[in-house]
């Protein structure tokens, strides 16, 4: 049976291992999720939707010309969650919300 997407079941889990992506993604991800909000402290939105959004970024910037991290591939992650249209346009908001700041000096994640 499907988690419902207001559970995080094993959404989380799944993701890290579908995507298999380096620890220093989580780090970056988390660094934009800090950044985000001290930018909007006050700011609610999906769990979900946030996590996929800032891995979805973070696994750009740290793999850009890699095809294995495509929008198409982070839909397949996303267990159905998001189609594809919507996780194009979560990415384009969040790169917007980061007022394109999206590198992260390296003390940041440490």
């Amino acid at each position: 049976m499907p988690y419902p997407p207001t559970c995080s079941g094993p959404f989380f889990p799944y993701a890290l291992h579908q995507t298999r992506l380096h620890t220093m993604s989580h780090l970056l991800a988390v660094a934009l999720l800090k950044r985000l909000k001290t930018r909007f402290p006050d700011a609610l939105s999906s769990g979900h939707r946030l996590f996929l959004s800032v891995f979805v970024i973070a696994s750009k910037v740290l793999y850009p010309c890699d095809d294995r991290y495509s929008n198409e591939n982070w839909a397949l992650v996303g267990q159905g969650m998001f189609a594809l249209m919507e996780i194009n346009q979560m990415e384009r908001e969040m790169c917007a919300y980061l007022e394109w700041l999206l590198n992260v000096p390296s003390e940041d994640l440490e």
